[in-house]
């Protein structure tokens, strides 16, 4: 079931809604905790709404208000096509890197390519494939052609399915890893390599052996 509204004034009016909720917060309290998360809803909401601008300034203020923030998968995704609609390439490939690591099944739904059930650890219900069916179908429907054509030839690359290949195996070590040393540097290079862009993930993965 869909959260998101798709007539342009209740758009409008959920933004400035939520906005001013965020806003209020941070008067009230000094800064914006949000137990409702709301602050994941806006840029995909501006997106909704045509305001290709709009949407990037929500997400640089989500960056800059919440640096620790892991975000959620459906929110990144439209992270991407913000930076692909305004000519930022490098940056929405380092960005669909992100996506595709937060949920690993997501951008082969995206481009219509079929992903086998994958035999690893979880770290939440995001991971699944079954959180997929909680994306609004408005926010893959955003996705024209040829944005989907550029996202399936990054995402088809060889440096990218390196580095997918890569945190799919520590992955599947947690799974089986008991608690210790060994158990938590693989937490910290999967959490690592959820934050790095294509170049910087390539150069944080170990060589192969």
């Amino acid at each position: 079931m869909s959260i998101f509204p798709t007539e342009p004034k209740k758009i409008q009016a959920a933004i400035m809604r939520y906005e001013k909720a965020l806003q209020t917060e941070k008067r009230r309290y000094g800064a914006v905790h949000d137990g409702g998360g709301i602050r994941y809803l806006l840029g995909p909401l501006y997106l909704l709404k045509g305001d290709l601008k709009g949407a990037l300034r929500s997400f640089a203020w989500f960056d800059k208000t919440f640096p620790d923030d892991i975000g959620e998968p459906e929110q990144y995704l439209c992270w991407t096509l913000a930076l692909y609609q305004a000519g930022s390439t490098q940056k929405a490939a380092d960005k669909l890197l992100q996506t595709a690591l937060m949920n690993l099944y997501l951008i082969p739904r995206l481009i219509g390519k079929e992903e086998p059930p994958l035999d690893m650890w979880l770290g939440s219900n995001m991971e699944s494939s079954e959180y997929l069916q909680y994306i609004p179908p408005e926010l893959w429907q955003l996705w024209d052609q040829a944005a989907l054509d550029w996202a399936a030839e990054v995402y088809q690359s060889e440096q990218f399915q390196q580095i997918r290949a890569r945190y799919i195996e520590i992955r599947r070590q947690l799974k089986h890893e008991s608690v210790g040393p060994q158990r938590t540097a693989l937490v910290q290079e999967a959490f690592a390599m959820r934050r790095l862009g294509l170049g910087d993930a390539a150069a944080h993965s170990p060589p192969e052996s």
